[in-house]
């Protein structure tokens, strides 16, 4: 049976079309504009036809094609949603319940295609040359796939689903170059959680620790003097934590 195969395929070209091909710009404008939806839609289809080009099989290709359309109509329906109160103020727990509804919606759909697909298809074909590829080298396809899609998902995905939840918590900020301090903040999260992800595929959990106390020590000073951003750091460390642990057991 190959559903982990197809499934992290979709789970791949959902997770290059919807946060790596998707600029800010073309974020912010989907809640204004109709044929920024589009645009987006067809974008994430391009991510579906360069994911799914290795495998040469067609059946595959039209299933990403129907997946591109069913995630059109989930943000059709979220686009709606918003313009019904655009002209409100957007309440940023809102904001957080419509970024997590919309993800879980969209993984859901990729879930359940991928089990569609293994039980009336059955059959996942690589191209001769990546065959080749696999078998020279000893690689499980099913492996490289999975590292591909935990470190993209670890580095874009993961910070922004956190810094959606953290949103409503974020203590106020009266730096000049907060936005550095905030690029930064999110580098060292990706690289975090790229050492842990390591540690937990070798067995080292008790490693992991030491991967927390050196970042606490850094931010120390910080955490004592306020209590506000204490709170707001730890929260923080335990998404960026529970996240990887989930990726690197699921995936």
């Amino acid at each position: 049976m190959y559903f982990k195969e197809i499934f992290l395929l979709l789970l791949l070209a959902h997770v290059i079309g919807d946060f790596y091909l998707q600029t800010e710009k073309m974020a912010e404008n989907k809640t204004d504009h109709v044929r920024w939806v589009l645009i987006h839609c067809l974008v994430y289809w391009a991510a579906f036809v360069i994911v799914i080009l290795p495998v040469f099989n067609w059946s595959l290709v039209l299933y990403g094609f129907l997946a591109a359309l069913l995630h059109m109509g989930i943000d059709m329906a979220k686009y709606a949603y918003t313009s019904l109160s655009k002209k409100k103020v957007r309440a940023l727990r809102r904001e957080q319940y419509i970024f997590l509804t919309d993800q879980l919606l969209h993984i859901s759909v990729l879930f359940f295609m991928a089990y569609y697909y293994t039980v009336h298809v059955a059959s996942l074909p690589l191209s001769h040359s990546l065959t080749g590829i696999f078998s020279v080298t000893g690689l499980s396809k099913t492996a490289c796939i999975s590292w591909i899609t935990a470190l993209l998902l670890i580095h874009k995905p993961v910070n922004i689903a956190i810094s959606k939840i953290l949103i409503v918590f974020k203590p106020e900020n009266k730096d000049a170059d907060r936005e550095q301090v905030h690029n930064a903040g999110r580098l060292i999260g990706t690289i975090e959680r790229l050492i842990m992800l390591i540690f937990i595929s070798l067995g080292q959990y008790a490693a992991i620790g030491l991967v927390l106390t050196a970042k606490s020590i850094a931010r120390y000073d910080k955490i004592v003097k306020e209590p506000a951003f204490a709170e707001y750091y730890l929260l923080g460390t335990l998404l960026s934590t529970v996240s990887v642990i989930i990726i690197s057991f699921v995936l």
